[in-house]
């Protein structure tokens, strides 16, 4: 039995209204462009949550703190004692630091954009050559046997070319 119901439309404005619908029933849905047009319809969807700043603050983090034992634990492997200065220097802890967090900082971004890639990728896989033409999609899911009817008679009193069962 299918549970989500995609609705085709040729017109942004369209889309627009009938997520409003939606969402105001409570249903999430999701929208598919052909097109980045999201500054016609941000206000209506709600804001999704990117995980990936996670990813940077704990690179940057583990970044801080490779650095820092990098710099002290070489200091302390292979002292240089020289006339008065310290064993382990503020200096080259700071630059090393600060280079090893940038640097696991980016890192750790870039892989968990590509893990965030990978996971939308793998929840549902909509392949219509319509959507990436010339049409916009307005797909909600994890929707009950008693609600489908309800969101397709929705999609379609908003202006839909076609309503999908997937």
């Amino acid at each position: 039995m299918s549970d989500a119901v995609l609705g085709i439309y040729k017109y942004v404005d369209l889309v627009a209204d009938a997520a409003d619908d939606l969402i105001s029933a409570g249903h999430e849905v999701e929208v598919i462009f052909p097109i980045p047009v999201g500054h016609g319809i941000d206000h209506i969807l709600p804001k999704k949550k990117n995980p990936i700043k996670y990813f940077t603050l704990f690179g940057g983090l583990s970044g801080l703190i490779f650095g820092t034992l990098f710099v002290l634990l070489t200091a302390t492997l292979y002292p240089l004692p020289r006339g008065g200065r310290p064993l382990f220097p503020l200096s080259p802890t700071f630059i090393a630091s600060y280079e090893f967090t940038i640097l696991f900082g980016v890192l750790m971004t870039f892989a968990g954009f590509l893990i965030m890639m990978y996971i939308k990728r793998t929840k549902r896989d909509i392949d219509l050559p319509e959507l990436s033409i010339d049409s916009f999609g307005l797909l909600v899911e994890n929707l009950g046997s008693h609600a489908l009817a309800d969101v397709e008679k929705t999609l379609k009193d908003c202006g839909a070319v076609e309503v999908r069962r997937l």
